[in-house]
């Protein structure tokens, strides 16, 4: 995996992150004016005082490019202190003196020259970053359809992989049934992602949006995959995460799946337009298939809450997960339903299952965006 910052190329997280610190320590030296030799000389001054040390050829061609703006073509400024400071401190001193009165008092507009040299910088900086996120999308985008790609696959390909008996074996070590409890089988088209990562719990997509990625599960992490892709590589956009306390197979009363509301739309970036009920009404389900089965879910709630546990007024829509009883699933589903945030006609009784989609929102602190739907029984 590359990484791009400016027009250079770094092929490890490292090397990119000590490019990044090297973009810092130049951004924390002192903006000079004058001509461009002088300004170069008070960088170098700046570099040597400050004892900086670049790690990367971005901080290294900054140095070279200073020395030859003082050197113009001639011999190499490294080692040569008189370049710099004069034979003496007396000619220092002097020279220093002759500089201020020609640039620093000569009535010339240096805060003119500092603003456009701060403004450039600035800009850069502002590019580097939105550069940065662009590219970041574009490899998520590109490691999610890859995955795609791997499930859409021919079913008749798919129905040829078999689990060799060690597979089997590294599957359960890892958690993962090769059988459900109720004797079916993984999905032919998940086959092969689950022996590249067991922690791979199904996929969910709903039609018309761009909602349509995997669904990862750690029974002891929530986080992990909110940050990391599918091959454990850091990633901003993440995945969707089925609940810790989920079961994996999908077999909960209430499936509970979180995932990022990202500006870009990756992720559960589209489900803030459910906040319009015309939105809902143009994409009413939602498909999530386990590793054993395919199942589509009908909308049966939308609403606001928060996990900021000292609000008392928001509806604490994560404790229903394992609902034991009738009662329990009523308080849920009363729940739920007066939270909306526009009458849907549909609701759920005790039996059905559920799925929760949970998302950021920012209209309040630790907000959360909720969709709620009852499973389709065959």
């Amino acid at each position: 995996m590359n990484y791009q910052v400016g027009k250079y190329t770094f092929h490890t997280a490292q090397q990119f992150q000590a490019a990044k610190r090297d973009v810092q320590k130049i951004k924390l030296l002192k903006r000079p004016t004058g001509t461009p030799k002088e300004m170069a000389l008070s960088y170098l001054r700046q570099i040597k005082a400050r004892n900086l040390r670049f790690e990367t050829e971005l901080g290294k061609d900054f140095v070279k490019a200073q020395m030859d703006l003082i050197n113009d073509g001639s011999q190499p400024v490294t080692g040569d202190k008189d370049r710099f400071y004069g034979n003496s401190k007396k000619e220092a001193k002097e020279r220093q003196k002759q500089l201020r009165k020609e640039y620093g008092f000569s009535g010339r507009p240096s805060w003119q020259k500092w603003a456009l040299v701060s403004l450039g910088l600035g800009l850069a900086a502002l590019f580097f970053l939105l550069g940065h996120e662009l590219y970041g999308d574009f490899i998520s985008r590109k490691n999610v359809d890859k995955l795609k790609a791997q499930v859409s696959a021919p079913v008749n390909e798919m129905m040829e992989i078999e689990f060799s008996e060690a597979q089997e074996e590294i599957l359960k070590a890892s958690g993962v049934q090769v059988l459900s409890w109720d004797g079916k089988e993984i999905l032919p088209q998940y086959k092969q992602l689950v022996l590249q990562n067991p922690d791979f719990a199904g996929w969910l997509t709903i039609a018309g949006t761009a909602v349509d990625y995997p669904v990862m599960h750690r029974d002891d992490d929530n986080d992990f995959y909110l940050s990391h892709n599918f091959d454990g590589e850091y990633d901003v956009n993440g995945l969707l995460v089925l609940d810790k306390r989920c079961l994996m197979d999908g077999t909960d009363d209430n499936v509970l799946i979180h995932g990022h509301n990202m500006k870009s739309g990756f992720m559960f970036g589209a489900l803030k337009n459910y906040k319009d009920y015309s939105y809902y009404r143009d994409h009413p389900t939602i498909k999530f298939n386990s590793l054993y089965q395919e199942n589509t879910y009908d909308i049966i709630s939308v609403f606001l809450s928060s996990v900021d546990e000292s609000d008392e007024q928001d509806f604490r829509y994560y404790d229903f997960i394992s609902i034991d009883n009738e009662v329990e699933f009523e308080a849920y589903i009363r729940g739920i339903k007066e939270q909306s945030l526009y009458d849907i006609p549909y609701t759920a009784m005790y039996g059905d299952h559920l799925i929760t989609l949970s998302t950021c929102d920012y209209s309040k602190r630790d907000g959360r965006l909720i969709i709620v739907g009852r499973k389709r029984f065959v």
